[in-house]
């Protein structure tokens, strides 16, 4: 919980936020003020992403006060209480603890955006200018959220495609979109808050759903003591805004959509996703684990009000199978993907159809640095409601693809406070594989690394984990950020995060990074069956 408040806090005063909230967050507050983001989309596919933040300084500084509380409180204590009197800040000592504050998110979140922030500081308001840029569109809408974080605004999905050699950007709403919109008119109109959106695109815009197009660009600004632009914003959450615009050298090979995108970003990177698929050879094992069962009544003057409100997009009826898959004896899970329902039949021996939907491939990973998880993992199967008269699932069919390992080559990196700015080499593990640390933070058992490795695609299949020697206590997962390939060159840019428990939590206990690499990879098709679901 003290994490979460933290983070919250620290996204309202960075005006970077990661999520839509934070900004109505800083809304409800009452400190939001003005808001700028600028999205310009290059003929290269790379692009950038300008935004410029304003808060009152009142509330700025009353944010940055409870957020040095609660840093300063150990976990499971209460947060000391505000004094009665505080000394207000100097517009130096106030710039510094943003930047601070902003540096911290960052540590957590695998971010770089206290570097390029521009912080400016007056009488009555704070301002802040970041800019991020992204190497491919594909980077671009794995994280779109933010982007549409930076604006108020917030779309389900984002997609690039090519039309009779056109460009076309649709933005769809989400369900139960209008609903938010009139929260959102609410908070404008409460606050007089000012949000402008931006994007600029490599060729001349044909047509555009938002209100104002110039040349390669088309934005839409909402002012909450205007009611026009209230209106037109409200219109972005009835139906898709859809955008055409002259390719201007821009290449699509596919269409590309930020649902798709930001679910695989979710991923840790594999590359054993290039493998050929055999079929699995003995030794697999699946057992249930639980069953779930979701219906859905509407009352009589529910079904508008349901229909409108964010829980229609979540509320689907439906069973969902969950289920441990176990890897062959002598070797350790590295994923399962793929998981799917051949056949489902009740104990009337009636057919249960499996769900359909844009989550019906469920991808779940194994963090095989701790051989104790890398064993088993669970995966989950989506059907249809079963009959009502229905007493079990008496049989499903499955299938998933899994990738295993047999065995591993592994290296430890030590010293790591002293080399956090040298090229490690990783050739033990690798051959041709560098590891860069580009941050480094130790402190009251938390680790935090941000590192990255460079060298061939099969980077991508190397392990990383921290550790404190002597600190059995001590525990860590990594995920992978980014990962691109240019000139036949690999980087892929990791963020490792661990916490010491116990005695053993020296605030300056020297770390280590055990680096594995995986041999003997297989990636199987699993055919498997659960028998005797019991639905009551």
């Amino acid at each position: 919980m003290k994490r979460l408040i933290r983070w919250t806090l620290a996204l309202a005063v960075a005006g970077v936020a990661a999520q839509w909230n934070a900004v109505l967050f800083a809304q409800f507050v009452g400190g939001f003020k003005e808001q700028h983001a600028t999205l310009t989309i290059k003929s290269d596919g790379s692009s950038q992403v300008v935004g410029d933040f304003t808060l009152t300084r009142t509330m700025t500084e009353q944010m940055v006060r409870a957020m040095e509380r609660f840093q300063n409180t150990g976990e499971g204590e209460e947060p000391p209480k505000a004094p009665a009197e505080t000394k207000p800040f100097t517009d130096d000592e106030l710039v510094q603890k943003i930047h601070d504050m902003m540096k911290t998110s960052d540590e957590e979140s695998g971010e770089n955006s206290a570097e390029n922030a521009k912080i400016q500081v007056d009488k009555d308001t704070v301002r802040i200018g970041t800019t991020r840029d992204f190497a491919s569109l594909e980077e671009l809408l794995k994280d779109a959220n933010s982007i549409w974080g930076e604006t108020g605004l917030r779309f389900e999905n984002i997609r690039f495609e090519t039309t009779n050699s056109q460009l076309r950007v649709t933005l769809s709403p989400f369900a139960g979109a209008q609903r938010y919109a009139r929260m959102m008119r609410q908070q404008w109109k409460l606050t007089g808050a000012k949000t402008e959106f931006k994007m600029v695109l490599p060729g001349k815009i044909l047509s555009s759903g938002f209100p104002t197009t110039q040349d390669d660009s088309t934005s839409i600004s909402i002012n909450g003591q205007k009611d026009e632009t209230l209106d037109a914003a409200a219109k972005l959450f009835n139906e898709p805004v859809v955008i055409t615009a002259e390719l201007g050298g821009l290449k699509l090979d596919q269409p590309l959509e930020s649902k798709t995108l930001q679910r695989q970003a979710r991923r840790r990177g594999d590359a054993a996703d290039e493998l050929p698929v055999t079929d699995a050879g003995p030794g697999f094992v699946a057992e249930p684990v639980s069953i779930t069962t979701t219906t859905l009544h509407l009352f009589p003057d529910g079904e508008k009000f349901f229909k409108e409100s964010s829980m229609a997009d979540v509320a689907q009826t439906g069973a969902v199978v969950n289920a441990k898959l176990f890897a062959p004896k002598g070797r350790t899970l590295q994923s399962v993907t793929g998981a799917r329902i051949l056949k489902a039949t009740d104990d009337k021996g009636r057919a249960i159809a499996p769900r359909q939907d844009d989550n019906d491939s469920v991808t779940t990973f194994a963090y095989s640095g701790d051989s104790r998880q890398s064993s088993a993992v669970q995966i989950q199967l989506r059907l249809e409601l079963p009959q009502p008269d229905a007493q079990s699932i008496d049989e499903l069919s499955a299938e998933a693809i899994a990738v295993t390992a047999g065995s591993w080559k592994q290296m430890t990196l030590t010293n790591i406070q002293e080399n956090a700015t040298n090229e490690l080499d990783l050739a033990d593990v690798l051959p041709g594989a560098k590891l860069v640390v580009a941050k480094f933070n130790s402190k009251n058992g938390q680790v935090t690394v941000q590192a990255e490795i460079r060298g061939p695609k099969t980077i991508r299949q190397l392990e990383l984990q921290a550790k404190i020697p002597g600190n059995d206590q001590f525990n860590s997962n990594s995920f992978e950020r980014s990962f691109r390939t240019q000139a036949g060159q690999s980087t892929r840019t990791l963020m490792i995060q661990g916490y010491g428990f116990g005695e053993n939590r020296a605030p300056d206990a020297p770390v280590a990074i055990v680096v594995r690499c995986p041999e003997d990879l297989k990636r199987e098709r699993v055919n498997f069956k659960l028998k005797g679901l019991d639905l009551l």
